[in-house]
């Protein structure tokens, strides 16, 4: 019997160890966190995307954007801005909103991040099978009215935590292409830096460790660690809007190929180049040809032109 409770227990530990991993005494140890690569801080969990109004009274509405982890800003129709928001579920800020409409340049951004969540509003009836087809958890007032406030009505908000909770399926954050490092050589000292889109602009002003963002003249709560402004092709979208009882032309903005990029981190300034072969590829920001490193922690993604 003892032999047999031997025998059983070599087994038991030699299938534990095939999964964890053993240290040289053959005991089984748990693998490590894995570090977060979307801010260099932490551990990595898991992943929800979330879209976010700027236009006009929204911009004094909105929760939860220090508390993400990457923001992308990009130019939607009419030359508006809209923000596009990825938080992971280690740190997930109480609310985030209000949410609104899904974009095509969403669906490119996120096949890199693997199967993460994404919270939306609805989106142009052309671009619903796309989302659908997407690799993504769609996450709208439409499959789960219950996790947006007001049923979904506008202004609506979601918490991130109810989120993360129901769906425990979401892709752990994954290599994107940040890279972090305390410091960075070269560079020229910069206290403010301005991206601009038809009808939106943006102002970083250096404010102790960490940049503060006016938009479109106003001074706001928002703030981040670093700054990438990718130069983009913003081309005709592939569908276009009908819902406001006039066409509203969609744009893409084409974040698979190569383009020029500025990078913003301790109060200085690079210039360099950004590259996605495919859109599930990690995007690779080079400066004279070697990896940007940036600070850790959070960072807006201006595209631009």
């Amino acid at each position: 019997m003892e032999a047999a409770k031997a025998g059983l227990a070599a087994v038991t530990a030699l299938g534990i160890c095939l999964v964890t991993g053993c240290g040289s005494s053959g005991r089984a140890v748990q693998s490590p966190a894995r570090p977060n690569p979307l801010t260099g801080i932490g551990t990595a969990g898991r992943v929800l995307a979330v879209k976010i109004d700027n236009v006009g009274v929204a911009q004094s509405q909105q929760r939860g954007l220090n508390g993400a982890d990457v923001v992308y800003v990009e130019q939607v129709e009419g030359g508006l801005s809209r923000y596009l928001a990825v938080y992971d579920s280690s740190h997930p800020p109480g609310q985030v909103g209000p949410v609104r409409s899904a974009r095509q340049t969403d669906i490119p951004i996120l096949a890199a991040y693997g199967r993460v969540g994404f919270a939306y509003s609805g989106a142009i009836p052309g671009l619903l099978p796309d989302l659908d087809r997407a690799n993504l958890r769609n996450i709208t007032p439409a499959t789960a009215s219950d996790l947006f406030s007001n049923g979904g009505s506008s202004p609506t908000y979601i918490q991130p935590g109810q989120i993360f909770s129901r769906y425990n399926d979401l892709a752990q954050a994954q290599d994107v292409g940040f890279r972090f490092g305390p410091g960075m050589p070269g560079g020229t000292p910069v206290t403010s830096t301005h991206a601009a889109m038809p009808a939106a602009s943006f102002t970083f002003t250096r404010d102790g460790a960490r940049w503060r963002i006016a938009v479109d003249g106003h001074l706001t709560s928002l703030t981040t660690t670093n700054i990438i402004i990718e130069h983009v092709q913003v081309v005709p979208g592939k569908y276009t809007d009908h819902n406001a009882g006039h066409p509203d032309n969609e744009v893409f903005s084409v974040t698979t190929g190569s383009g020029t990029a500025d990078f913003y981190r301790d109060g200085r300034v690079w210039h360099g180049r950004w590259s996605k072969p495919t859109d599930t590829s990690p995007t690779r920001y080079t400066v004279n040809g070697g990896r940007m490193l940036l600070a850790a922690g959070e960072t807006y993604v201006v595209l631009a032109r």
